[in-house]
């Protein structure tokens, strides 16, 4: 991480939504910088708007309110984007290579290009899933890794994960928590990830940024000093606990 770069600057983002009684604001006067080369883990009370947020930042949605932007560049960046439902998100019609090169088929890549591209990919995180294989023979932990890679394919300067693990086992999360930090240290890009499990926050990212109750802003942001690079039985460690406690502190005060 480069504490010298800021990469993405978040000014007072706010959102709200139509419902049947008029409007219902979702996110307050959000702000917050991400630096380049960064895990930021995102924490808070379930509905408080961390999928709006993250939204807003892949634009998929668009703020009421507020500016986001990337300072060292004048362009938008490229960002991958995996989804909490991977199942809903991949397409059973197609095999898993067609999957992850779905991103590339819709800018109009070639196909020698796609191929090329994901060789790449398959090669450089050693990834053992038969491409020819429809998603629905997949495992979960395996249609989690197909969906990560379509993020992969365009070559992300940035990748966001909303929620990636709530809908697996511990033990393949305990696995896909070690893929993605290899991702991470080997493409030394910005990662941004919605988590709902504490433990998970603290290990991964570097910092822990957690949003208040409903109408959400950033209530605190914990730096997660443990070193790099984590290992699984650093969650046992002493600095693990004393930091956890401190989150959970803060989490408890951003809920009321």
């Amino acid at each position: 991480m480069d504490r010298e770069i800021v990469h993405i600057k978040v000014d007072k983002v706010s959102k709200s939504f139509k419902n049947d009684n008029g409007r219902i604001e979702v996110l307050k006067n959000v702000d917050f910088e991400i630096l380049k080369g960064e895990f930021l883990t995102f924490f808070g009370p379930n509905g408080c708007g961390k999928s709006t947020l993250v939204n807003i930042l892949a634009g998929i949605e668009q703020s009421n309110s507020g500016n986001i932007s990337f300072p060292e560049l004048n362009r938008q960046p490229r960002i991958g984007f995996v989804f909490q439902n991977y199942r809903d998100s991949l397409m059973p019609w197609l095999n898993v290579e067609k999957n992850i090169c779905f991103p590339l088929k819709l800018k109009g890549v070639s196909k020698k290009e796609q191929q090329e591209r994901l060789d790449t990919i398959v090669s450089e995180f050693e990834i053992n899933i038969d491409l020819k294989s429809k998603v629905y023979n997949l495992s979960g932990g395996q249609a989690q890794m197909v969906s990560i890679l379509r993020g992969l394919i365009v070559n992300p300067e940035i990748l966001i994960l909303d929620e990636p693990f709530s809908a697996l086992d511990y033990q393949t999360n305990l696995m896909l928590y070690e893929e993605i930090l290899s991702i991470w240290r080997k493409l030394k890009i910005t990662v941004i990830l919605i988590s709902h499990e504490i433990d998970e926050a603290i290990y991964l990212g570097d910092r822990v940024a957690f949003l208040s109750k409903k109408p959400a802003s950033i209530f605190e942001i914990l730096d997660s000093d443990l070193p790099r690079p984590r290992k699984l039985e650093d969650m046992g460690s002493k600095e693990f606990v004393n930091l956890k406690q401190k989150a959970l502190n803060i989490f408890k005060n951003a809920a009321q």
